[in-house]
């Protein structure tokens, strides 16, 4: 009897043991991956451009490091990458050499474009730009899930501070985007804008805008504050919510100190939002880099 008992519990962990290599939980941040035939350009080219010219082409915001103009920025947009670490692997001059990329949709598809839903055309020109990198860069890469650090956006203990308001309507098929937001102009729905005083001082402003966008926009305005860790929403908040005058001193900022008072962004976050950071660790989906090549000639 006790035989079978040993030999009931053995197996029983054998199988919990199986389970928990196999029970992963689901990746965060999911990249694009294309269902069928990749389209293509009519026609591209591929221009290198000087870092100089580049600076001047396109003005940085401050503590941004990843030219837009580099190709791992081209990847990370084709893949629908929201954060450098999403792109692993590759050359060093991934994130150095600036191009300038022009191309060419075929005319029946650029026709199409006026009937599809925006996010569907957004889909189907990355499709574009991942047959360019295969056919112009010769880009060999595989998706993985990785255990990256991250930043997670929690409720904070005295709960949410600010209440939902009406979702922005949707878009129709052929609609363009809303134009960008400008300083002294209505934020249009569903966008956020950050303004950046002449004392260092920070101010974030969102309307009808959900949670994931905030995280998203804090990943890209809160450098160095959180490195490259990605920011991911886990405060469970499905509403819509309008983020207004959010001011905060970023971390490292001499010319802030003209404004002493001014709290660092965890700080904003939680006493006027009642939200916070906290360091974790969580399974991110991944492009991994296999092999690439400089651009072929045009």
């Amino acid at each position: 009897m006790r035989r079978a008992t040993h030999l009931t519990t053995i197996l029983a962990l054998a199988a919990l043991a199986g389970f928990a290599q196999t029970a992963q939980p689901n990746p965060e941040l999911l990249l694009f991956h294309p269902s069928g035939p990749l389209l293509s350009y009519e026609v591209a080219t591929i221009k290198p451009i000087g870092s100089n010219d580049a600076d001047r082409v396109v003005k940085l915001p401050p503590g941004v490091t990843l030219s837009p103009l580099s190709i791992r920025r081209y990847i990370m947009d084709a893949y629908g990458a929201t954060y450098a670490a999403q792109i692993v692997g590759g050359p060093d001059w991934l994130n150095k050499d600036a191009y300038d990329i022009k191309s060419k949709v075929p005319d029946d598809l650029a026709a199409a474009f006026q009937k599809i839903k925006f996010d569907d055309k957004h889909d189907q020109t990355r499709m574009m730009q991942q047959s360019l990198l295969a056919d112009r860069f010769h880009l060999k890469a595989h998706f993985e899930t990785r255990v990256l650090p991250v930043y997670e956006l929690v409720p904070a203990k005295g709960g949410l501070k600010i209440t939902d308001v009406p979702a922005s309507s949707e878009r129709k098929p052929g609609d363009s985007p809303p134009p960008p937001p400008s300083p002294g102009k209505q934020i249009p729905p569903g966008s956020m804008m950050d303004t950046y005083s002449s004392n260092g001082l920070r101010t974030t402003n969102g309307r009808a805008i959900q949670m994931q966008l905030l995280a998203r926009s804090l990943s890209y305005s809160a450098n160095p504050e959180v490195g490259d860790r990605p920011i991911v929403d886990h405060t469970g908040f499905t509403g819509y919510f309008d983020i207004k005058d959010l001011a905060w001193a970023p971390l490292g900022n001499a010319d802030a100190t003209n404004a002493p008072d001014a709290p660092s962004l965890i700080g904003a976050l939680e006493k006027q939002l009642g939200i916070k950071l906290v360091p974790a660790k969580d399974p991110i989906e991944v492009l991994v880099i296999d092999s690439i090549d400089r651009p072929s000639a045009n």
